[in-house]
């Protein structure tokens, strides 16, 4: 059995782990609390992307390296800990402790971390970077273990609703809580989402329960033996996994390069004023709240790969269409169905990469397959900006977007049919 939840849902996880066969009922009960592992997400990265940079300037003053230096924070402590902890994970439920004791220690650090920073700037420097430490460690703790966490939990064929589940309410916190942030300021927006992030820990704690470990099973996880796992991954032991990284890296490279790049091609194409190129962003939110929850229903319905297909095709087309457009004000319709779209891969990427991912190496590959999306990220910004100053501007973004989705499409593609969809199994190694 991979995990149950309480109330009712105990009753269909046990008898979907007895006979997968014989599932009737999507469990929504679980794929809703699991969904608030996005919320997380969404409650946590607004409020740091739009604070943080500021009161870190307010501290150092104008030097720009000094500055890039203490932003690098996040990104050092992703690389060092999401691989530590998806393995401590693997260990932990290994030998029956489970996984969810790391999930909430990253959520009670980040609470902490959300709680202490609107006071860090009183103590310089030091307290910045110690509030930071502690904040940005706890959301990279949790990344692979909730994961792993999630596919342990749900039955395979409805893996796809839970990560609808994480991605809807990971957009709808972004949302609320950029306006919360924006009507309340720093300090009031920074205890609620502290708040919020404890009584998310709390629901878990309370929630989820998981199933204690064999003993074939307790001393299976090594370091050694996971460092191997990566290797036989990256090799191609497990079939369709290094074109569902290619596609996942090239899935992050289209979003990064939305978000980075969009306020500085709208304005210099359009000749607008920044603040009105914010309809762009809110009309994306918009396009992943409404198409993320359909996303998973579509994953279920058709499978994992033609969802995805369908997704980066109708995507790939919205951003030509993009391209071609003459006023602003036609862009909003066109981006909220590009994310609608962006939402049917994003959602069925996960899913599809765990299937064939034995329950004892689930965290350390999550771990690399989220280091991976991350990758996208960090290549993105200097890929695209060298494209920028070869072409003297930004207007190429919509077709560099539309290639990077095409790309996306002919990984997938490489992906053999039937691996990676639902109920097909996971093998016992790696």
């Amino acid at each position: 059995m991979n995990g149950v939840v309480g109330t009712s849902t105990d009753r269909t996880a046990t008898a979907v782990a007895a006979a997968p066969s014989a599932i009737t009922r999507a469990p929504l009960a679980l794929c809703a609390m699991l969904g608030l592992g996005g919320l997380f997400s969404g409650v946590t990265g607004p409020l740091l992307s739009t604070f943080v940079p500021p009161v870190v300037r307010n501290v150092l003053g104008d030097h720009r390296t000094a500055i890039g230096f203490v932003m690098a924070i996040d990104n050092v402590l992703l690389l060092l800990l999401v691989p530590w902890a998806g393995a401590a994970s693997d260990r932990a439920s290994g030998r029956g402790r489970g996984r969810l004791p790391i999930v909430i220690s990253g959520f009670a650090l980040a609470a902490a971390g959300m709680a202490l920073f609107p006071a860090a700037a009183a103590f310089g420097l030091a307290g910045v970077i110690a509030v930071l430490v502690v904040l940005y460690g706890g959301v990279s703790i949790q990344r692979a273990p909730f994961q792993a966490l999630l596919a342990d939990l749900v039955p395979s064929r409805y893996r796809s609703l839970a990560t609808g589940s994480v991605t809807f309410q990971m957009c709808a916190g972004a949302i609320a809580f950029l306006l919360l942030g924006r009507m309340l300021g720093l300090r009031p927006a920074f205890w609620i989402a502290a708040a919020t992030v404890v009584a998310i820990a709390a629901t878990f704690a309370r929630a989820f329960r998981e199933p204690v470990a064999s003993e074939s099973r307790a001393g299976a996880t090594t370091y050694g033996a996971l460092l191997d796992a990566f290797r036989l991954a990256i090799r191609g032991a497990v079939p369709g996994m290094r074109a569902i990284f290619a596609a996942t890296l090239l899935l992050q490279l289209t979003f990064q390069t939305f978000t980075t790049w969009y306020a500085l091609h709208g304005t210099e194409r359009f000749g607008v004023r920044p603040e009105d190129v914010t309809t762009g962003f809110i009309a994306w939110a918009m396009g992943g709240v409404l198409g993320s929850l359909p996303a998973g229903v579509i994953g279920v319905r058709i499978g994992r790969r033609r969802a995805m297909l369908l997704g980066l095709t109708v995507m790939a087309l919205c951003l030509v269409a993009l391209d071609r457009i003459a006023h602003v004000a036609y862009a909003a319709p066109l981006l909220a169905l590009a994310s609608a779209s962006w939402t049917l891969p994003t959602v069925n990427a996960y899913p599809l990469f765990v299937e064939s991912i034995p329950m004892s190496s689930r965290g350390s590959l999550t771990a690399l397959f989220l280091l991976c999306t991350a990758l996208g990220g960090a290549v993105g910004d200097p890929l695209n900006g060298g494209v920028f100053d070869w072409v003297g501007g930004y207007r190429p973004l919509f077709i560099m977007m539309a290639g990077y989705a095409a790309l996306a499409g002919v990984a997938v593609l490489l992906v053999p049919r039937g691996i990676g969809e639902a109920d097909t199994g996971a093998p016992t190694s790696v």
